[in-house]
């Protein structure tokens, strides 16, 4: 489930536990937190985020405030600003202090001690406005398994390259693999820059500069390559990376994501925000089993199911094989596209020369991965005819809601609490 980002910049810690309080009593719109007291701090989950609503407390003194909402702003354009007040012990009744937090930014305000309904009447007077807010950005789509040696980046690649070839300069890769990633290889690259240059130069990075560093591939295809060391990767964390995804999606019509097979905080960033993920898997029965259990997580941490679509990488009917009948019922789900085993892939990577650009471009493999293409497309196609709509959801079912308002309590995103 998409839900809304709330940034909280707050000095006074007791504003988390307020919140806390409400989330259980809260229906209707489920919201997650990030609680900031840093500035810095702040200014990176703006970016990172791009959340819905800026809440920052607000004291007599605004200049701290007035940066604090300038900075946010500046990387977060979109953002709305609600200011949190404290009325007692203020001079004239805080009104003066309200009227000068209008001149600096503040288009709202909730007052101390939050209540349920002040809460839920603000984000319904705030988030309600913004859900017919279409948006200009392109289509996000990761290839994810929980499994290494599947062909994912072989897929991944392919699948780029083909978009590519069809929207030229409008797709981007972005190698999401950190410590190991291998697109590069695949697409016969040596990248002049990678995400690490694009770390370094995080303070100043913008969509210039961001498609500056990309290496372009001769079919079209920009590609955003891993670290060369896995030094370089592990000072890279999931918020920069979802900054990266933001940038691309409003630079390309079309951003594919290679990750790595582990689910941790990075893969949780991503899928985030993924308009779909393709998950890769064999009919090979340990790899079987660990992909069982990767749907029933994907359902834990909330991931929409009609997000996803499974496909079978190097399907063979060997004898004692599963076919594809026993693979779906032992799954639990349906298999969506199926790519035949072909040795030819074997040959296209070897050579850095995906296949859907190479001369083998009209065997089957090429064609089961073309309706995987077409697939992205048709997805794409069909979000722009309906409008983008702000990354939240109305929530009606009064158990679900205390369902994620315990998951949300346990996971709101705070720096420097205990």
């Amino acid at each position: 489930m998409s839900r809304p980002q709330i940034l909280v910049h707050r000095t006074d810690r007791e504003i988390d536990f307020e919140f806390d309080q409400i989330l259980a009593e809260l229906s209707g719109v489920v919201p997650v937190f990030h609680f900031r007291d840093e500035l810095k701090d702040t200014i990176n989950s703006a970016a990172a985020f791009q959340p819905s609503l800026l809440m920052v407390q607000l004291d007599e003194d605004l200049e701290a405030a007035k940066t604090t909402i300038e900075e946010c702003i500046a990387v977060a354009p979109d953002i709305t600003v609600v200011g949190i007040c404290q009325m007692e012990g203020v001079s004239g009744g805080g009104s003066n202090m309200m009227l000068n937090a209008l001149q600096i930014g503040v288009e709202d305000f909730i007052r101390r001690p939050i209540s349920n309904s002040d809460l839920r009447e603000l984000l319904s007077r705030r988030l309600d406005n913004r859900r017919e807010k279409k948006a200009t950005h392109g289509t996000l789509v990761s290839f994810i398994s929980n499994k290494g040696g599947v062909g994912k980046s072989t897929c991944a690649v392919n699948a780029a390259v083909e978009l590519a070839q069809r929207h030229p300069e409008k797709v981007l890769l972005v190698d999401g693999s950190l410590q190991m990633g291998v697109c590069a290889a695949h697409l016969n690259l040596e990248p002049h820059a990678t995400i690490a240059d694009a770390w370094n130069q995080r303070d100043r990075l913008d969509d210039q500069l961001f498609r500056e560093l990309t290496t372009v591939h001769q079919s079209g295809l920009h590609l955003m390559a891993a670290p060369e060391s896995a030094v370089e990767a592990a000072e890279i964390d999931d918020e920069f990376v979802a900054r990266i995804l933001l940038l691309a999606r409003r630079t390309y019509d079309y951003v594919i994501i290679d990750t790595f097979p582990l689910f941790d905080r990075t893969i949780m960033a991503i899928l985030d925000l993924s308009d779909s993920a393709y998950i890769v898997a064999e009919n090979v029965v340990p790899t079987l089993k660990t992909v069982r259990g990767f749907f029933q997580l994907l359902e834990d941490v909330g991931f929409d199911e009609q997000k996803w679509r499974m496909f079978l990488n190097r399907f063979s009917s060997y004898a004692g094989s599963p076919s594809l009948a026993e693979v779906e019922r032992f799954v639990g789900q349906t298999v969506d596209f199926v790519i035949p085993w072909d040795k030819k892939f074997v040959l296209a990577a070897n050579v850095g020369q995906p296949l859907l650009s190479s001369k083998f471009r009209w065997n089957k493999s090429f064609k089961a991965l073309n309706r995987i293409v077409e697939s992205i497309e048709n997805d794409a196609l069909q979000s722009k005819s309906s409008g983008y709509h702000e990354n939240f959801e109305t929530v009606t079912d009064l158990s679900e809601v205390d369902e994620f308002s315990s998951e949300l309590r346990s996971t709101n995103d705070r720096e420097g609490v205990k």
